[in-house]
């Protein structure tokens, strides 16, 4: 099973404009990989956030980056906000990697 499947359902709301390109842009990268743990899934973001913003991704309030790839108008265009994949994106994407982990489990 590949990564993506956590992608599969999009969250309703998001932080800003940009956080819904972030999304997919994982979403395409997660195709080629294989499931990975919690940990691994959350460094995993954090190392693609760092290779498209140049900075961190912290729990920083209110810090965010605009990458240029997502930029696509608006006044937050090409923002992805850190507070939001902190404390809603990331905790959401690891709840439905352990619930399918989970369920593996229950099948072997």
């Amino acid at each position: 099973m590949k990564l993506s499947v956590i992608f599969e359902e999009k969250p309703k709301q998001w932080g800003f404009r940009g956080d819904p390109y972030f999304w997919d842009y994982l979403k395409e990268k997660a195709e080629k990989k294989d499931l990975i743990s919690e940990d691994e899934l959350e460094e995993w973001i954090k190392e693609e956030y760092f290779s498209l913003a140049g900075k961190p991704l912290t729990d920083d309030y209110m810090d965010f980056a605009v990458i240029e790839q997502f930029a696509h108008g608006g006044m937050s265009s090409g923002g992805v906000a850190n507070e939001w994949w902190m404390e809603e994106g990331i905790p959401l994407l690891k709840r439905r990697l352990h619930a399918l982990s989970s369920q593996e489990g229950k099948e072997k």
